[in-house]
């Protein structure tokens, strides 16, 4: 399984901020009902599915509301990572108008290592390079030779909110879930903007946790394989 448990937030000297920044986020509002509700069912060990289900659909359609944000900053948190990485095939996503915007590093990274992008095969998804154009759910995917899942090393993934423990909340879909199921050595970086880094994230046991999180201001690791 890859529900690893995240590390939690604690003060950290000047010198260690890069590596291990403290982490900031934000606590959920008490206007979210359902979002209340699931977490006092949490503590209490009563969780049902439809708390979660509430929860989780409450959530989006705040943090969907709230959309689009700036993303001034996010080409060089991409760049950072890059850096410190050092991945050789990274699998990137073309965003829409509301998500976090990577097209710079789309377009400026591929000079530097390999770029793929997904694209929907029937429930799944599946990576690869090639010109771009708009597909069926109005997103645009590649037309080349897909690629093997082992073959990235990264995987840049969009989410509506991620908490500090890794559990991303997509928009309900599964097709990332589904996917990620599949990854065992590759880094997943969930792409948020910095106010949908949030304290708790209503998950199920087939939400797959991300390993980091990267916004317009920051990035970090929550927990190494």
């Amino acid at each position: 399984s890859r529900r690893l448990p995240g590390r939690q937030p604690g003060p950290v000297g000047k010198k260690q901020l890069t590596e291990h920044p403290v982490v900031l986020f934000f606590k959920t509002s008490k206007s979210d009902t359902s979002v209340s509700q699931w977490e006092k069912s949490l503590h209490a060990g009563k969780i049902t599915a439809m708390d979660t289900a509430n929860a989780k659909a409450e959530l989006r359609k705040r943090h969907a509301d709230a959309r689009p944000l700036s993303s001034a900053g996010l080409t060089d948190q991409l760049k950072n990572l890059v850096g410190s990485l050092g991945p050789k095939v990274i699998a990137s996503y073309v965003p829409l108008k509301s998500e976090p915007d990577t097209g710079d590093f789309n377009q400026s990274g591929g000079a530097r290592l390999k770029i793929v992008f997904p694209r929907v095969v029937g429930s799944d998804l599946e990576f690869a390079t090639g010109d771009l154009s708009t597909a069926g759910l109005g997103i645009s995917e590649p037309d080349g030779e897909a690629i093997a899942m082992s073959e990235i090393d990264v995987f840049l993934v969009p989410a509506l909110a991620v908490d500090i423990s890794g559990n991303r909340l997509g928009k309900g879909k599964g097709f990332y879930d589904r996917c990620l199921k599949q990854v065992t050595n590759a880094k997943v970086i969930a792409v948020v903007f910095d106010q949908e880094v949030l304290e708790k994230v209503p998950y199920e046991e087939f939400d797959q946790r991300v390993d980091g999180i990267l916004t317009p201001s920051r990035w970090w690791l929550i927990e190494s394989r």
